[in-house]
Formats: C-alpha cells, sequence, structure tokens
C-alpha cells in the first residue's frame, strides 16, 4: 500500500495538478522500464482495423495489447509487435502459443479476494504458463475505488494502470462496445451471434461509463488517440 492511496490522491487533484500516479519504483522490472518511453494500448473493438494503422503502432517503444488479441495477417492494420500482454486471466481467454516477453494479469479484486492465493492455479490454467505477473489486490481495488466504475474492463483496467503510472499513453482501437458487441478479430458467425445479443458481452461493466471517463483523459489531454 502507498504512503497516499489513489482515492485520497484524486481527492486533492485538480487538471492544472500533476496527473495522480502509482509509483513506478514500485512495479515489476518490465513495468519499471517503461519510465521513458512511449506507450500505446491497442484495443479490440472494431475500429482497430480498417485503416494501416499497422507501422504507426509497431513505431512506439512498447506495445500493450489485451485478452484475444490478434495479429497475425492484420499486420498492417494493428501491427506486430506485443510487448506486454495484458489479460483478466478469464473463462473466455484463449490460450496462445505465441506468448510475448512480459504478460500482467489483471483480475477483478472481488474475485482476488475470494480466491486468495488459489488464484494462481487458475490463471496458469488458462494462461498456459507460469511465467506471468499478477498485479496485486490492493493495487486493483484502490484502482476500482478511485475510478468509481464496479468491476471495469480489463480494456479500461490497462488504460488507467499505465495512466497512473504517470507514463505517455497513446490508445488505439477502444469502442467500449457502442454500436457492436463484437471484436475486430470476430468471425462472420460470432459476429452474428454477437451482434443479436445470442453471445452475450460485457454485461457485468458498465461500459458507458468507462467510455465517459477515458473520454474525459483525452479531452483533458491526460491521455491521447493515434491519430493520422
Amino acid at each position: 500500500m502507498w504512503p497516499l492511496t489513489i482515492k485520497q490522491f484524486l481527492a486533492t487533484w485538480t487538471q492544472t495538478d500533476i496527473k495522480p500516479f502509482i509509483p513506478i519504483s514500485d512495479q515489476p522490472g518490465f513495468i519499471k522500464n517503461l519510465s521513458s518511453q512511449s506507450i500505446i494500448i491497442v484495443g479490440n473493438g472494431p475500429s482497430a482495423i480498417g485503416q494501416d494503422k499497422g507501422s504507426a503502432i509497431d513505431a512506439f517503444d512498447s506495445v500493450v495489447r489485451i485478452n484475444n488479441y490478434v495479429t497475425k495477417g492484420l499486420e498492417s492494420q494493428v501491427g506486430s509487435r506485443t510487448d506486454i500482454w495484458v489479460n483478466g486471466a478469464n473463462q473466455g481467454l484463449k490460450k496462445r502459443f505465441d506468448f510475448p516477453d512480459n504478460i500482467l494479469v489483471m483480475i477483478p479484486p472481488v474475485v482476488l479476494d475470494g480466491k486468495g492465493d488459489a488464484i494462481h492455479r487458475r490463471i496458469q490454467n488458462r494462461l498456459g504458463t507460469a511465467a506471468y505477473t499478477l498485479l496485486a489486490v490492493d493495487v486493483m481495488s484502490e484502482m476500482e475505488a478511485s475510478c468509481g466504475i464496479e468491476r471495469p474492463t480489463t480494456g479500461f483496467f490497462s488504460i488507467y494502470f499505465f495512466y497512473l503510472l504517470g507514463l505517455d499513453v497513446t490508445l488505439h482501437g477502444f469502442d467500449f462496445f457502442v454500436g457492436s458487441k463484437v471484436h475486430y478479430f470476430d468471425g462472420a458467425v460470432k459476429r452474428w451471434f454477437k451482434d443479436r445479443g445470442i453471445i452475450r458481452k460485457a454485461n457485468k461493466h458498465d461500459v458507458g461509463a468507462e467510455k465517459k471517463f477515458v473520454e474525459d483523459l483525452i479531452q483533458r489531454a491526460e491521455i491521447k488517440l493515434l491519430q493520422g
């Protein structure tokens, strides 16, 4: 736990202050190394494709991707590099055979509190590897409490975490399920089922609140969208 909690810091923060932060010095080595880097977080919304942004994405110092991301065959649109894979080790997570060097697992605090140390067996089973970093429950709890959004998505947690570290963050491909529940990598059949509500997606999350929160950060120029 920090000397000052995120919630306490936010209570004293105004738009003219330095952005709220999680001390990067307390984080694992691969997170500490981000302190002087440009970072792009690529979401899985449909807007991630349709434009040839691959080269622009790969030009960032570090590329962060979420859950069941796909790059193969889409390199010209979403890039080819993945430096950090952020996932929630949820039941819909597909096992990968191309593990990035750095895997960061973010699980809602209510789940972490309920499972305790037993959560590691579940994570390893779902990821297919033991080479991951689990973000601590106190960090997850502080983030959830300070944003005021109950059980955010992995994508939102990722944005908020890297923002709170005080890093230079750019976003691409985050649609917050507005207008469609599909991901850019979904096939035609899965898209059909999702758009008709047969396959339900994001029902546990307040994606409207997440969208507004992130848009406010963009409006204040605290984080950026990929341009061009």
